[in-house]
């Protein structure tokens, strides 16, 4: 039964780096249905095949995961460690194929966090739109109770 539980645990939480996120966190990110047609793409896979390609978003998913959409370039070895893969695959997806940037030790992906600003500002007008809404449906329930009484 320990086990189970400690199981259990286990399959609560995704591992990020240093830090844990359960999986009731759900991450969302915009991915184009076409992106396997792009010209940055299409060298990629001409070199690494549908391996590159698969690992191409990995590497989206784990930004996506992370602080300020960036991964460390120094976690190179974990991440190729973590993906069964060669550490060189993974330095040539980052760097040899213009589908990230690099600054400050880091790595990112400029079409993931132009992705996620606009997701945040449409998150954000949705909120304040469903407090506006929730707000003046109390006042109405709150006048129709006064009108009862």
């Amino acid at each position: 039964m320990a086990s189970l539980t400690r199981l259990r645990c286990y399959l609560d939480r995704v591992f990020l780096g240093p830090f844990f996120l359960t999986m009731k966190e759900s991450f969302y990110f915009s991915h184009d249905s076409n992106a396997r047609n792009d010209v940055k793409i299409l060298k990629l896979r001409r070199n690494l095949g549908f391996e590159g390609y698969g690992l191409y978003w990995c590497l989206i998913e784990m930004l996506r995961e992370a602080p300020e959409y960036k991964l460390s370039i120094n976690c190179i070895d974990d991440i190729a460690f973590s993906f069964n893969i060669d550490q060189k695959i993974i330095k040539s997806i980052i760097n040899d194929f213009n589908l990230f940037l690099t600054e400050d030790e880091s790595f990112y992906s400029e079409r993931l966090v132009r992705s996620m600003e606009q997701y945040k500002l449409l998150k954000e007008r949705k909120s304040i739109s469903g407090k506006e809404g929730m707000k003046k449906r109390w006042e109405k329930t709150n006048k129709q109770n006064k009108m009862i009484l």
